[in-house]
C-alpha cells in the first residue's frame, strides 16, 4: 500500500514538473485536482495501456520503440477526456509532455527506489 502511495505521488511530481517546464502542457487547479488527474492516469495506465501496447506491438518495433511514446500521449489524452478541463494542452504539448512525465516518472522512481515485486 505504501509502494502505490509513493507511485501516485512520483505521478503526481512528473505530471508537475512537465506542467512546469512546458508552456503548452497547463495543469489547472491546485494539489485536490492535480492528485485526481493523478489517479485517473493511474488507473488508465493499469487497464487500457496494456491492450494498447498488445495491438500495437508490430508499430512498436517497426519503429524501434517510438510508437510507445505516442501511446504514452494516448493515454495522457485519454485521462484528459474522462477529466475534461483538468488539464489544457495541444497535441505536441501532450505528446512532449508525455516524454517528460515518462522522463521524470523514471528518474524519481530511481530516486526513491520502487521497485517491481520480484
Amino acid at each position: 500500500m505504501i509502494k502505490f502511495f509513493v507511485r501516485l505521488f512520483i505521478t503526481m511530481a512528473a505530471l508537475k514538473g512537465a506542467d512546469i517546464f512546458l508552456d503548452n502542457f497547463n495543469l489547472h487547479g491546485g494539489l485536490f485536482p492535480l492528485l485526481w488527474f493523478s489517479l485517473v492516469l493511474c488507473v488508465v495506465n493499469w487497464l487500457v495501456k496494456p491492450v494498447l501496447v498488445f495491438f500495437s506491438i508490430p508499430l512498436i518495433v517497426l519503429t524501434i520503440g517510438f510508437f510507445y511514446l505516442c501511446i504514452n500521449a494516448l493515454v495522457i489524452y485519454l485521462t484528459t477526456l474522462v477529466l475534461p478541463g483538468e488539464l489544457s494542452a495541444t497535441g505536441w504539448g501532450i505528446f512532449l509532455g508525455s516524454v517528460l512525465v515518462s522522463i521524470f516518472h523514471w528518474f524519481l522512481t530511481v530516486i526513491f527506489r520502487v521497485r517491481e515485486k520480484n
